[in-house]
């Protein structure tokens, strides 16, 4: 009777124990597969220095092996092998979250290569009390259509004509055509999304007066011919494109800041370079009338880029293109930043923002509001230039902090999604950060802005009534360049 009990009990522990031995080897195993896709990602995306890895990968081989052999050694007791299925499992979670983080990054840069492109829309605009509800009931009535052989415009026109039958009347200038249907001289306009911001400029009221009756919307691949260069060893330019909308990035619109990193990863200088918004200058490919810089977003980034080159004679190697809501989305998933400010004022584009004179900590809407303002300040677009590249300075040094880089990574890259486009190959970004963990240099910044006197001039994008624009001080424009140049050649 003693033996079959003793039997018995042995028995059950010997079933436990092979129990608890299976489920540590499940645990091992998960843990295993686990090491291999996170080393894996690691390797294959060439981040981390080969020297910082290579040890690692042989510290942890040698480990797994002791586990292993722990793991199926039948002489362990048991609380030594739930010990080692906790560690395992504490092993599992970290790894799990670094194969996410690593993913989030992986989806993060293919969703940015997949989305270069601009959406180009055009609005059939009504007077605010007109009684169309559809673009059907302009069906025999008048349409005030810009003169342009510009192909997408005519597109636009012929997909009205084949959903009513209009009018067309010809005007040289939007601001003409939209005046005649506020008049009530004409029944509808149509006109480009990237116009609207001008026109409303120029017309009091006018987003108040009018209504978008319909929509038409195209896509444009951003077609830019860019010098690709080894950015972990040779000095590149990029250019940052700031545009006047919130929303979806891809939008055309004017580009209201313009300004170029110059880049050196074997000096680790960075030079910012700002041109403002109303330089006066000849959009590329253009003859007659200068324009305002801003206005060249209106015909795509690479329009942008290609002025800015004949400006300052340089090779832009590469683009970035956000927005305002880029910017309060990445400050908030920073945690804010702190910037100076050396007067006192409420913000003219968000008046629930206040400004004192010192260090101030600002969240997404009011460190916006702080870059994009100029009423408060006697030098007026000078000054906006300067406050943009102090926010965008604040942005870098916080964004690259460790503790900021480590607590908020996965909501930094959320935070950007659809409101950012950029042209800069991710195994060119990979190789930057694989040069950066291996030598750990401290860059240094520096900014410059060219200059400029204030006048009144036609423009090329609107030559129908004179706007404020900036004459180049070409001396200003020369001392970039010089600036540049030397950043470039490692002086």
């Amino acid at each position: 009777m003693k033996v079959g009990v003793f039997m018995a009990k042995s028995n059950k522990k010997k079933a436990r124990q092979k129990r608890i031995r299976r489920i540590s080897e499940i645990i091992f195993s998960i843990l295993i597969l686990l090491s291999i896709i996170l080393f894996g990602i690691v390797i294959s995306m060439k981040v981390v220095p080969l020297k910082f890895i290579l040890p690692v990968v042989i510290a942890y081989s040698v480990m797994c092996v002791g586990l292993g052999l722990a793991i199926l050694s039948r002489k362990l007791k048991l609380w030594v092998k739930v010990v080692i299925d906790f560690f395992c499992i504490i092993l599992i979670v970290f790894f799990g979250f670094g194969i996410y983080y690593l993913n989030s990054t992986l989806h993060f840069m293919d969703k940015i290569k997949a989305d270069n492109f601009q959406l180009e829309e055009y609005y059939v605009l009504v007077e605010k009390d007109a009684s169309y509800t559809k673009i059907e009931d302009l069906d025999t009535k008048k349409l005030a259509v810009y003169q342009t052989e510009e192909e997408n415009y005519q597109k636009a026109i012929d997909e009205i004509k084949g959903k009513a039958k209009i009018k067309e009347e010809q005007y040289s200038n939007y601001i003409e055509a939209c005046k005649k249907v506020l008049n009530q001289q004409n029944d509808a306009v149509l006109i480009s999304s990237a116009y609207k911001d001008i026109i409303a400029d120029e017309i009091e009221d006018f987003d108040k007066k009018t209504k978008i009756l319909y929509t038409i919307q195209m896509k444009v691949e951003n077609e830019v011919n860019i010098k690709e260069v080894d950015v972990s060893d040779e000095p590149f330019n990029i250019y940052i494109s700031g545009i006047d909308i919130y929303g979806s990035i891809s939008l055309k619109s004017r580009s209201d800041v313009n300004m170029i990193l110059t880049i050196n990863p074997k000096t680790h200088k960075i030079l910012m370079t700002s041109i403002p918004r109303d330089y006066y200058v000849q959009l590329h490919g253009t003859t007659g009338l200068r324009d305002k810089l801003t206005h060249a977003g209106i015909y795509g980034i690479n329009m942008s880029i290609q002025t800015i080159q004949d400006i300052l004679d340089v090779d832009i190697n590469y683009y970035v293109r956000v927005n305002f809501t880029t910017l309060i989305s990445l400050v908030d998933a920073i945690g804010g930043i702190d910037v100076y400010s050396d007067t006192a004022f409420r913000a003219y584009t968000d008046a629930s923002c206040h400004y004192k004179v010192g260090m101030m900590h600002l969240d997404g809407k009011c460190a916006l509001a702080f870059a994009r303002e100029r009423y408060a300040y006697s030098t007026g677009d000078r000054h906006r230039v300067q406050n943009q590249q102090d926010v965008l300075s604040a942005i870098l040094k916080k964004a690259l902090s460790s503790k900021t880089l480590i607590t908020k990574y996965t909501k930094i890259l959320e935070s950007m999604g659809s409101s950012f486009q950029m042209n800069i190959p991710s195994s060119s970004i990979y190789d930057l950060v694989n040069k950066q963990l291996d030598s750990m240099p401290n860059w240094t910044f520096e900014n410059y802005s060219v200059n400029g006197t204030d006048k009144k001039a036609f423009t090329y994008s609107y030559a129908g009534q004179e706007l404020y624009v900036m004459e180049p001080d070409m001396k200003t424009v020369e001392e970039a360049r010089n600036k540049i140049d030397a950043i470039m050649e490692g002086k």
